[in-house]
């Protein structure tokens, strides 16, 4: 059993060359259960020589994973990007026809769940050398949703996370002496990524079987945690934990987020909590994989989301496809080495879309004087309220900076006289209110006054999709159906 010679000509080569030069390493924390670089290498070289027994010939075998977050999960996806194969990451919280769904799609070999996997790697031979694969070679298939709610299968081929681990560890900096905390679960790409990132650096991973909030910040105070991998919501979640707890998290240098933008107030308490510590956020998608970033250490605005990752270059451009000016909305387009190969099996059409080396996913956005870059939304998102066009995520951005506004999603609501109303949900801060009058109010001041929500609610619970984003279909329909207070 070897990890192969030095080089990156296989993904699973990185976390080899690092379990060579320290095996006994801790690589991966579970709970109590601690599992070594060189026994987490011989668990993969096992998963590897299995899924090399699978070969179609010239097509790459294709293994589905449904499993939570357990030890197996990242051992078999290094298995199985080492021999070569393609990994389709199905989510054991989906319904039975959402996993159906996705394996006609995917059309696996192999179906492993949490039930299955330890026992098919136990019975494979540890004899097994990781073989030089070319960069090209499909290694992803994970699930978006589509516009039409239908799950979409994009690919993603080894060469492209190659890339995106060398632009990471540029902006990131993660290395053999860092403790990283992936709360969220490993079957969404923030949490995969983050522990194959911090695999392949040589750190050592700690994952939580299911987030909490209280254990998480209690493991960031006492187990040294240097960086953290996480989405809002966690690390909201944390951030309450450790005021009532009393937590502070010294050791911690790096927080590294996305899905959705911090609200001002969390930035505030993470410097009373963690003063040692970057915020890091990023702009991406699975599509795209990296696309911006916004350091707290840049002094970038606020209101934005940072300037290019490093590897990748921006162009806003118009409805026919010609750049714009800076300081002019356009059409979000990237160029990088870190893009998807589109999607498999049929789509809707909508999405991903790629011409001439650059990708988009529909993103709207403005780059100001500075090189600063600005979302407005996403194509499909668009409210057309009046005859004029909105974009949620601009109005929810406003509204979060308000002092009684811990969060927002805004959204149209169907009106005989405006088409869609403009309609926000909000969560308020702490015991802080505020009134419809007062959000249109402030939301004027700061947008076109067209941009201001018509109709507020408020919402104490707050529904969650898998990967920790805010269920924004769930939240509408729930006030759709008059399920949420409305605010006067």
């Amino acid at each position: 059993m070897t990890g192969g010679h030095p080089g990156t000509d296989n993904l699973a080569r990185p976390f080899a060359m690092a379990a060579g030069r320290a095996p006994d390493h801790p690589a991966l924390v579970f709970g109590d259960q601690t599992v070594s670089y060189g026994a987490a290498l011989e668990l993969v070289c096992q998963a590897g020589a299995g899924v090399s027994g699978l070969s179609r010939g010239r097509e790459p075998p294709r293994v589905a994973l449904s499993l939570g977050n357990q030890a197996e999960l990242p051992v078999l996806f290094l298995g199985i990007v080492a021999a070569g194969g393609i990994v389709g990451l199905l989510d054991p919280k989906w319904s039975a026809a959402q996993t159906a769904a996705a394996l006609e799609i995917l059309r696996p070999d192999l179906h492993l769940t949490a039930e299955t996997a330890a026992g098919w790697i136990a019975d494979q031979p540890a004899d097994w050398r990781i073989p030089a694969v070319d960069p090209k070679t499909p290694f992803l298939v994970g699930f978006t949703s589509g516009t039409t709610g239908r799950p979409k299968a994009f690919i993603r081929s080894q060469g492209s996370w190659l890339a995106t681990l060398e632009a990471s560890r540029v902006e990131f900096g993660i290395g053999p002496d860092d403790i990283v905390l992936v709360p969220g679960p490993l079957v969404h790409g923030l949490g995969l990524y983050g522990a194959v990132e911090g695999l392949s650096a040589g750190a050592t991973v700690r994952v939580q079987p299911k987030f909490d909030g209280t254990d998480a910040a209690a493991q960031l105070a006492e187990c040294g945690v240097t960086t953290v991998v996480l989405v809002p919501t966690m690390l909201v979640g944390i951030l309450d934990a450790a005021e009532r707890e009393g937590h502070r998290f010294p050791a911690l240098r790096h927080v590294v987020c996305s899905g959705a933008k911090l609200a001002p107030a969390v930035h505030d308490r993470l410097t009373a909590l963690c003063p040692n510590a970057a915020v890091l956020e990023y702009y991406g998608a699975s599509e795209l994989s990296f696309v911006s970033l916004r350091s707290s250490r840049e002094g970038a605005p606020a209101d934005s989301v940072g300037r290019p990752f490093h590897g990748v270059e921006l162009s806003l451009r118009d409805d026919d496809g010609n750049p714009v000016e800076r300081g002019r909305r356009g059409t979000v387009w990237v160029r990088s080495g870190m893009l998807s190969d589109g999607y498999l099996g049929t789509t809707d059409r909508a999405g991903y879309r790629e011409h001439n080396g650059w990708g988009t996913v529909g993103d709207y956005g403005w780059i100001d004087g500075e090189g600063w870059l600005r979302l407005v939304g996403r194509a499909g998102d668009m409210v057309i309220t009046g005859g004029l066009n909105v974009y949620p995520a601009e109005v929810e951005a406003t509204l979060r900076a308000h002092p009684a506004v811990a969060e927002a999603v805004v959204f149209g609501l169907p009106d005989p006289y405006w088409g869609d109303a403009l309609s926000a949900v909000v969560w308020w801060r702490g015991t802080a209110r505020a009134s419809l009058a007062d959000l249109r109010g402030w939301c004027q001041e700061r947008l076109e006054a067209y941009k201001a929500p018509r109709r507020l609610f408020a919402a104490s619970d707050m529904p969650l999709t898998g990967s920790g984003k805010i269920a924004r279909a769930d939240v509408r329909e729930r006030a759709k159906a008059g399920g949420l207070e409305m605010v006067e």
